[in-house]
């Protein structure tokens, strides 16, 4: 895996957003990350993948190097999905595109796949957020939790210390954490880091994403879908509603793994990746 680059462009509504372009031949394949995440995430799983794919990896608004959001409205995920639109226009990426979402980054995606049907010929959605509205009834929780996190450290040395004793970092590989503590903190003013994602954005993600009804509308993304969850997810029940709305949908359960699939199996998710792409017609 080469060294990717990183570009800026203009998303939904004027907002900077950050894209790492990791270069590559065939077709193009990107990736997003989840709620309080960064795109470098996804690192520990394209260390492994072997297809021949033109990679990015789109940082969300609010995290990593992309700008944050002035208004708790400006965190809806619909708007997310409107920036992916506006990356896939901007870099003309080579057709076919196919696209990796994890958690948040998956609903973002079907998002934009039902703003602009026939944009992906293939989507891999893991554990995506996506649910009836009377389903999501974690984000107040998740909200208050993203609200108490300490955001700054001494060090990353420091912050990785604490990481490693802390849900659900605890549980993640080496690669993964390592992944965040380099690009998910940012050196502040005063000479120690900071989360590159603030404590108020990440709630305002929690408590507004999936606002807008996107699973209602699951029936009319055509394209197929791999649908991922983990079997000791907590949104596991999700997956199973999820298969039986989409049309071109299967799903795989993982064994002992939960709700942070890349970064707990990023070996793992890197040879299902692999398998999926690979499939009679996907880089036709």
């Amino acid at each position: 895996m080469q060294e990717p680059v990183s570009i800026s462009v203009v998303g939904h509504g004027g907002l900077r957003l950050n894209v790492w372009d990791y270069g590559g031949e065939g077709p193009t394949l990107l990736f997003c990350h989840c709620t309080g995440g960064v795109a470098r995430l996804w690192d520990a799983v394209l260390t492994h993948m072997r297809m021949q794919c033109r990679i990015l990896a789109l940082d969300m608004r609010g995290h990593g190097d992309s700008d944050n959001p002035a208004t708790r409205e400006d965190c809806a995920w619909e708007h997310a999905g409107k920036d992916v639109l506006a990356v896939l226009d901007a870099l003309s990426p080579r057709e076919p595109i196919y696209a990796v979402g994890h958690s948040a980054g998956g609903a973002q995606l079907a998002y934009a796949a039902l703003y602009a049907p026939g944009t992906f010929h293939g989507m891999a959605l893991l554990d995506p957020i996506i649910a009836p509205k009377q389903e999501l009834i974690h984000g107040k929780r998740l909200a208050a939790g993203a609200r108490r996190r300490k955001t700054h450290f001494a060090d990353r040395p420091t912050a990785k210390v604490r990481f490693l004793h802390r849900e659900p970092m605890s549980t993640w590989c080496e690669e993964a954490l390592d992944a965040y503590v380099q690009y998910g903190l940012c050196e502040s003013s005063e000479g120690d880091v900071t989360l590159s994602c603030p404590s108020p954005v990440e709630a305002w993600n929690y408590e507004i994403g999936g606002g807008c009804d996107a699973f209602r509308q699951l029936h009319t993304i055509t394209c197929p879908v791999l649908l991922v969850t983990g079997r000791d997810s907590g949104f596991a029940s999700l997956a199973s509603m999820q298969v039986t709305q989409l049309p071109q949908a299967r799903l795989e359960i993982m064994e002992g793994v939960g709700h942070f699939i890349p970064q707990e199996r990023p070996v793992e998710t890197a040879v299902l990746l692999d398998a999926w792409l690979s499939c009679p017609g996907f880089t036709e």
